[in-house]
């Protein structure tokens, strides 16, 4: 038996392998997943995730670096796990494997008892001590006392899988959750299958309402998700959308960066406040909604970068850049809605999941952002760009004036977004930021830098000086 520092070693691997599928990084995956696979040729979950690798590399997975010969034992084969046939003494009959992610397996089940077809879903448990198990059961029967609700996945049953060498009345088994089956995949699924990876509008509201909805009752409640992302919002055969894996993330999620703040959740849809171990509200699942909602309208999520913590950094101190950016059919009031529920400070975003819904409620798809806006007056080859109107907290701003109208957290000032449209439309080059001393003019400059640089455009150079 592997002693607990390399057991250790190979969570922390594994972990960095979940981050990596997390991010879509398939060739990472496949070489980490590779290396716990030399430590531990056995290891179910990394052979797992490097068939996952290689179906999304197209069989094109790197060989795995050779390892220098150290004895004369003979190399085994990785052989495939042994998949069960029932569970809960024989109510449930497996299948087929499903899936696996980094906190279940799943297996598609039949329900001898109640003769009907069911998600059976397996809770990981390695690594976890007793206090860990314990918060898993409750956790899971928070989710279960949610009761039915239309865009909430209904959990039927739960309890413990007897684990090899558990004996009666022993709980030292796996927790297991059976849920409905959801014959339309995940949202994670549906964007990647999409054009650019975006949704049309019309789909991508459908799916935000109905995940409000969703939320509404769960806040109702007193139960946040914690961990909302495409990937934990299924689809039934006919496209409703229903939330699952509630609060189950807080127990299950080892990938973190301090063992003091409890750091957990997928990083590209994650708020501020939970990143640095702060209080989880309502309004924390709200950001992740707004995160889930800019990569389907907009084909990527509002952050990116080499690792969690570049993504995390940008979370707490970037702002987003406009999905009006990426998607220049975004109308400007579902423009304006993502950015409110992006917002850094939860007190600037909307107050409830209602709030969010009576918001999407009122968008008109009939109205589309133009791209560019039309020229400015004495300036040949430059172009008015419209910040964001008085009327929704946003204020229009042009190059030379000293108004900058109210600013909220997520939204990049007027002046910023003229600076954003001249360097990435290749009409001028960023040289000057003037008419804005002090701090709001340093805030500024930040801002206006950071966001040209997240939308991949080149370096500006920034310098402050006096009004012209």
């Amino acid at each position: 038996m592997a002693s607990d520092r390399f057991q250790r070693r190979i969570d922390r691997l594994l972990d960095q392998v979940e981050e990596a599928a997390d991010l879509r990084d398939w060739q990472k995956v496949a070489q980490v997943a590779q290396d716990v696979l030399v430590a531990e040729p056995g290891n179910a979950d990394a052979a797992n995730f490097l068939a996952m690798a290689e179906r999304a590399l197209g069989g094109s997975v790197p060989a795995p670096i050779a390892q220098p010969a150290a004895s004369t034992t003979p190399q085994t084969s990785i052989a495939a796990p042994v998949q069960p046939t029932t569970f809960a003494n024989g109510r449930y009959q497996v299948q087929r494997f499903l899936g696996e992610g980094g906190k279940k397996k799943v297996y598609l089940a039949h329900d001898t008892l109640l003769d009907r077809e069911v998600a059976f879903a397996l809770i990981k448990t390695e690594g976890l001590d007793e206090a860990g198990r314990s918060r898993i059961s409750r956790e899971a029967q928070a989710m279960g006392r949610l009761g039915s609700h239309q865009h909430i996945v209904t959990v039927f049953d739960l309890g413990q899988e007897p684990s090899a060498g558990s004996g009666q009345g022993q709980e030292s088994g796996q927790p297991y959750m059976v849920t409905e089956l959801m014959g339309g995949g995940d949202v994670e699924g549906l964007i990647q299958n999409a054009a650019d990876h975006r949704l049309p509008l019309d789909q991508a509201i459908n799916i935000a309402q109905e995940t409000c909805r969703g939320l509404e009752f769960a806040h109702s409640r007193g139960i946040v998700h914690r961990d909302l992302k495409p990937g934990n919002v299924w689809l039934t055969s006919d496209g409703i959308a229903k939330i699952g894996d509630f609060g189950l993330a807080v127990a299950l999620d080892r990938s973190r960066l301090t063992t003091e703040g409890m750091m957990v959740g997928t990083v590209s849809y994650m708020p501020p406040e939970q990143a640095m171990g702060g209080e989880v509200t309502p309004r924390s699942d709200l950001y992740s909604l707004g995160a889930m909602l800019y990569e389907m309208v907009t084909g990527r999520p509002p952050f990116l970068g080499d690792d969690s913590v570049a993504i995390i950094g940008q979370h707490i101190n970037t702002p987003p850049v406009a999905p009006t950016w990426h998607n220049g059919q975004c109308p400007r009031a579902l423009d304006a809605v993502i950015l409110r529920l992006l917002a850094k400070d939860p007190a600037e975003r909307p107050e409830s999941a209602t709030d969010v819904l009576s918001a999407l409620d009122a968008i008109d798809l009939a109205e589309v952002a133009p791209t560019r806006g039309p020229t400015c007056p004495g300036q040949p080859g430059r172009r008015r760009v419209r910040g964001p109107t008085a009327g929704d907290g946003r204020a229009e701003s042009l190059p030379g004036r000293r108004s900058f109208g109210q600013r909220k957290a997520g939204h990049v000032g007027g002046r910023a977004r003229h600076w954003q449209d001249a360097d990435c439309a290749g009409v001028g080059h960023l040289r000057r930021a003037a008419g804005c001393p002090g701090p709001m003019g340093t805030q500024l400059r930040r801002a206006g830098s950071a966001a040209i640089l997240a939308m991949g455009a080149s370096h500006p150079v920034l310098r402050t000086g006096t009004k012209s």
